[in-house]
């Protein structure tokens, strides 16, 4: 995961947080590492005279990290990122590394959103998108979380987020939600801890990432 900048005054970075210095959440880059919906850019000797220019996108953001650049195109709801090894920050591209790894469905996806968005056309849903249901069940996570960080004890968790009628201290010790709140605080407390990692390769496995 990286930062970007929010300008590129001759090289410099400007970064924008919130007030606790945590990165606004449009600041925050995830490199080919920590998601496969990263797209390498590269040329490469072809019969076609399609050249992208990432930098001259619209409202791209384009800077340099490392041997390379990274761009970070907000098309639409779901910005396009890529990585491109370049001296000039004027560097074109066409084609896109696709690794044969076991996130190449996602990446192979991304490609044809990103694809179909430089012709114009609507990206479409992305392949292997959250079910509804997991989406709730991680928000429910992370707001038991939360709470628990907030001072709120396990019956007052309980009360608030899963039940719909109060529950008495004399029923608490034997009641069936107890057991359930410490199970979601461990499901959050791996999610916390980086698990959410896992959410960026779904439907897959990190274990089967690229190397990239």
């Amino acid at each position: 995961m990286s930062v970007r900048p929010t300008s590129w005054p001759g090289g410099a970075r400007d970064f924008k947080t919130t007030g606790d210095d945590t990165p606004l959440a449009e600041n925050i880059v995830w490199t080919e590492q920590a998601s496969p919906r990263v797209l390498r850019g590269t040329q490469i000797p072809a019969a076609t005279s399609l050249i992208v220019h990432p930098s001259r996108l619209s409202n791209v953001s384009v800077w340099k990290l490392g041997e390379g650049f990274q761009v970070l195109w907000p098309a639409s709801a779901s910005p396009h990122r890529l990585v491109a090894e370049s001296r000039d920050r004027s560097f074109g591209i066409n084609a896109i590394v696709l690794p044969l790894d076991g996130a190449f469905e996602t990446r192979l996806d991304e490609a044809r959103r990103f694809w179909r968005e430089l012709n114009g056309r609507p990206s479409g849903p992305a392949y292997g998108a959250l079910p509804k249901q997991t989406k709730a069940r991680h928000i429910l996570n992370l707001r038991v979380h939360d709470a628990r960080h907030a001072g709120a004890t396990y019956r007052e968790v309980a009360e608030v987020l899963l039940s719909r009628e109060p529950i008495a201290p004399r029923d608490w010790r034997d009641h069936h939600l107890r057991h359930k709140v410490r199970a979601i605080l461990r499901r959050a407390d791996r999610l916390v801890a980086g698990g959410y990692r896992d959410l960026l390769f779904y439907p897959h496995s990190r274990n089967h990432k690229s190397d990239r």
